[in-house]
């Protein structure tokens, strides 16, 4: 027997770590959301769950603990009596509040070591009777009274003995006509109360008719208690705790109308189905695992009030992004024209690194032409020799010129426009969606859009890199279309075939001995040349139509807008990482639940 309980013990332990580590695993995830306001009362419970789990988890080898529970006169010292087997364990009497401090019975004092750390000494009085059977394997705690002018010094007490006990006996007291106010006064404390068994006790029944109270009295309190407490209650009894005392000192003038009597019922409850070992180690499991299912319940219900506002504002938050983020593409492309001199050397850089053969230096010729630009061509004007010198010292800053644009082009001129073109978009809609978030009741700070934009710095480069790597496939694209070997053999070959032949004619006669005049050669340069540069301008016009500025700008575009729904920055921040939480929590919490359930399968007895 022993044995099995250790073993039930240990395995019953395991689950309850589960169970903590869930509540952690939650109170982890509203850590990550400390803009959203219910998530910072929903922290704190989460930690004071945890922690009424470790001291569960504690307490696996002590006894049963019973609490009582009870408006003032109800009763509650009289039953605990009864319950105990010894008349003047707890005092009794007229004078309110009998009770004044939370008073633990138990066979020895060690019994109650924990709650007396746990309540604090001075809000504990400790009562310990080897006479009392009842107290061999249980302990018994009789609260403050809970309606008297001390209420709310008792309130504390009471809550911190609630998070300790395995069984909450209701007591009510049977002649007071406000019972049902006390049902609803009781209310807060039963739902506070973490474990299943829940008892209801009403009091003094040999005062009342017990015909009225088996048919009228009990059905309607049952029912009253079902709907004002929302949770199950394991029995109502009928009793008279007075009647079970050693002396029970019935007053001569009020002796007991009936004999109609539940308190052997519940004393079998209390101390026999509820005190077998198995049962307490499976009581405080189901503790672990209502305070669980509370906490996410909690979380649960907050995030459905919350959820169609959040998800709306996530939705308008995306469209909102893909706007801005379509604004600052578009005007990156509008500024591609000013990059004309700029895109147009990137690609004949590319054509010289893939050309060979005699057009291929021409291009290589002409990608350095064009760094230079028209102050080379305006030195080496034949005409006056004020605008050739004006020619030589421009060729400098023409030089300076090109490079800034290709330097622009590599870098994605135009940034600064692309970012104001977002933030614009973005500024026009937050408000919809920072009082859709307020509504959902994240921080009003969120109204701010300057605290949720991303950084400046950061999004330029990452449009600078979206844009400039658009542009390099673009220019990559066209310069492999112009690049083609069968196009480098049609471009070279004539010119080739006359250099071969000027060449065939010039090694002829030079063998022969006969030398040929300066004229041939000059012919045939100018000759060679001609063909050279036909073929170079045939060359441009194709390149013109293949490679031209705005049409590499234009499928760089076409590339990027493919890109551009993966382009998500705001989607990134902070804020928006916050909501996607919020919104996943209550799944996971609930997916989290039905797993447990599943592994948990029966509980151990």
């Amino acid at each position: 027997m022993a044995t099995n309980r250790i073993t039930a013990t240990l395995k019953t332990s395991g689950a309850v770590e589960t169970h903590r580590h869930a509540i952690q695993r939650l109170q982890t995830a509203l850590a990550a959301c400390p803009l959203w306001s219910p998530g910072v009362a929903l922290h704190k419970q989460c930690a004071e769950a945890a922690h009424m789990i470790d001291k569960l988890v504690e307490r696996f080898d002590r006894k049963l603990v019973v609490t009582l529970i009870g408006p003032t006169g109800s009763g509650k010292s009289t039953l605990l009596n009864a319950l105990a087997g010894v008349d003047n364990l707890s005092a009794t009497g007229h004078q309110r509040p009998t009770t004044r401090r939370a008073v633990v019975f138990c066979g020895e004092k060690g019994d109650a070591d924990q709650l007396v750390a746990h309540l604090g000494a001075e809000a504990v009085s400790i009562v310990t009777s080897q006479a009392a059977q009842a107290l061999a394997q249980s302990i018994l705690i009789d609260t403050p009274d809970m309606d008297s002018t001390e209420q709310q010094d008792h309130i504390p007490i009471i809550h911190k003995a609630l998070a300790l006990s395995d069984i909450l006996v209701c007591v009510f007291n049977a002649e007071n006509p406000k019972r049902r106010d006390h049902v609803d006064f009781l209310a807060p404390y039963v739902r506070r109360f973490q474990g299943e068994a829940v008892i209801c006790v009403i009091n003094r029944c040999d005062r009342l008719d017990a015909a009225e109270l088996k048919d009228v009295i009990v059905p309607e309190f049952s029912g009253f208690i079902r709907s004002a407490w929302q949770r199950p209650v394991e029995k109502i009894f009928c009793i008279s705790a007075r009647r079970h005392l050693q002396e029970p000192d019935w007053d001569p003038g009020a002796p007991p109308r009936h004999d109609f009597d539940q308190y052997p019922e519940l004393h079998e409850m209390i101390f026999g189905t509820f005190n077998r070992p198995g049962f307490i180690v499976d009581q405080r499991l189901q503790n672990a695992v209502a305070l669980r299912d509370y906490i996410e319940a909690e979380v649960r219900t907050k995030i459905q009030r919350d959820r169609p506002a959040l998800t709306e504002a996530l939705t308008q938050m995306t469209a909102a992004e893909k706007d801005g983020v379509g604004s600052a593409l578009a005007s990156l492309y509008r500024e591609t024209p000013g990059q004309l001199l700029g895109v147009n050397v990137r690609l004949y850089q590319l054509l010289a690194q893939r050309w060979t053969g005699p057009v291929g230096w021409l291009i290589a010729l002409w990608a350095r032409v064009l760094v230079f630009g028209s102050g080379m061509a305006a030195m080496l004007r034949f005409g006056n020799p004020l605008r050739q010198l004006w020619g030589a010292v421009s060729v400098v800053s023409r030089y300076r010129k090109a490079k800034s644009a290709v330097a622009d082009s590599e870098e994605g001129k135009g940034l600064n426009q692309a970012l104001r073109s977002y933030r614009l978009s973005l500024l026009k809609r937050w408000p919809e969606i920072a009082e859709l978030l307020v509504r959902g009741r994240f921080a009003p700070e969120v109204r701010d859009v300057a605290t949720v934009l991303p950084a400046s710095g950061e999004l330029a480069a990452e449009l600078g890199a979206l844009w400039n790597g658009a542009l390099e496939r673009s220019l990559e694209k066209a310069a492999a279309k112009l690049s083609g070997f069968l196009l480098q053999v049609l471009f070279n070959l004539p010119i080739v075939a006359l250099l071969g032949h000027v060449g065939w004619i010039t090694a002829r006669n030079y063998f022969s001995g006969n030398y040929l005049p300066g004229d041939f050669f000059l012919h045939a340069f100018i000759t060679v040349l001609i063909a050279l540069l036909l073929a170079f301008f045939v060359f441009q016009v194709i390149a013109r139509a293949v490679g031209g500025p705005a049409h590499l700008a234009q499928g760089a575009f076409q590339g990027l807008q493919q890109q551009a729904a993966n382009f998500m920055p705001l989607g990134d921040t902070a804020l928006a990482r916050q909501v996607q939480a919020v919104l996943t929590l209550s799944g996971e919490s609930a997916a989290a639940d039905e797993d447990q359930r599943l592994e948990d399968g029966p509980q151990p007895r």
